[in-house]
């Protein structure tokens, strides 16, 4: 019986090969760098450089002490690095990132097999480690308007400037305008401020199949509607959706994190109600929890229910399907 509404994982389409979808990630990603290196300098070039390397260095060391064949032909350890990057500062020293990189590889991919077996979004759970352990470098932020920052890889000395997330989380409209927010020309983490970007990431994406665009929808319907429903700042229901969309790393996470081909739902079902739960649990976590950017716990936690979503998924569909066997009978 062939089940409707189910897919494959997307890194088994034989139309599809997985290391023409990491390609497309890694050209977007490196799009996305673009505006950062204008606003900041080299030193956000050097810094995903850097990232990129540790997590192939990581893998790389895995499968050399595991003794597995050395091949790297996805790339999907550039990937991570890059995603990793995005979430940082421009002003953070280069090791937090590496470490995020290495949390992300050695302990969240290749001990459950590699690419395609680990149960987590690695990016994600490599930034979540380093949030817990240095909040305070994560959640600082130079102002773009600044100038080019020195290329040293330790920690830079610098004025902080409040985040649009920052704002948010103290229940105050950000002194930001929209445009400036869509530009990227807003404190924040490097590959989350321009919205224009990223929304031409997502088009590029789901047009080369490299992301599935279900997942994204359904974390945008979700966060946008309890935006809506549960305002932080004063104004109407728009207002708060715009803010709360522009604001923080929810556009990226709704692009790059939750739309993970190995992490996400199998069923077309599952994969809107993955999204839903993260884009909820995004909001939640940022009015209510202790950081004011909460995408990375979100995905991890959405990440959990993956299993539940698909069996519940199918289960109906073979209800469905027997109903209606039934009823021609």
């Amino acid at each position: 019986m062939i089940l409707r509404g189910f897919s494959r994982p997307p890194f088994l389409r034989s139309e599809e090969p997985v290391d023409a979808m990491m390609r497309d990630a890694v050209f977007a990603l490196l799009a996305l760098l673009a505006l950062p290196t204008v606003f900041y300098g080299p030193r956000v070039l050097l810094m995903a450089a850097c990232t990129a390397a540790a997590c192939a260095a990581c893998e790389f060391l895995f499968l050399l002490f595991a003794r597995r064949e050395l091949r790297f032909p996805e790339c999907s350890c550039v990937v991570t690095g890059l995603v990793v990057t995005m979430l940082m500062p421009a002003g953070a020293a280069f090791w937090i990132p590496a470490l995020a990189g290495a949390f992300a590889i050695l302990v969240v991919k290749m001990p459950f097999g590699g690419l395609g077996c680990n149960p987590f979004q690695p990016a994600a759970a490599g930034v979540a480690f380093v949030t817990l352990l240095r909040p305070a470098e994560l959640f600082s932020y130079p102002d773009p308007a600044g100038g080019w920052l020195p290329l040293s890889p330790g920690g830079i000395a610098y004025a902080a400037a409040e985040s649009p997330a920052a704002a948010l989380r103290s229940g105050v409209r950000p002194a930001m305008a929209p445009l400036d927010m869509i530009w990227g020309r807003t404190p924040g983490p490097l590959g989350t401020t321009a919205a224009l970007v990223l929304a031409a990431c997502a088009l590029y994406l789901f047009a080369r199949r490299a992301a599935d665009w279900k997942l994204t929808a359904g974390f945008l319907a979700a966060s946008g509607a309890y935006a809506a429903l549960f305002p932080r700042v004063v104004g109407s229901a728009l207002t708060s959706l715009k803010y709360e969309w522009l604001a923080g790393s929810l556009l990226f996470a709704a692009v790059f994190l939750v739309t993970d081909p190995v992490t996400a739902p199998r069923t077309r079902a599952g994969k809107f109600a993955s999204g839903a739960i993260a884009g909820v649990l995004t909001m939640f976590l940022r009015e209510f929890g202790r950081f004011e950017q909460a995408a990375c716990f979100a995905v991890l936690l959405a990440n959990l229910c993956r299993p539940f979503l698909d069996r519940a998924a199918i289960a109906w569909t073979l209800r469905k399907g027997a109903r209606h066997e039934t009823g021609k009978a």
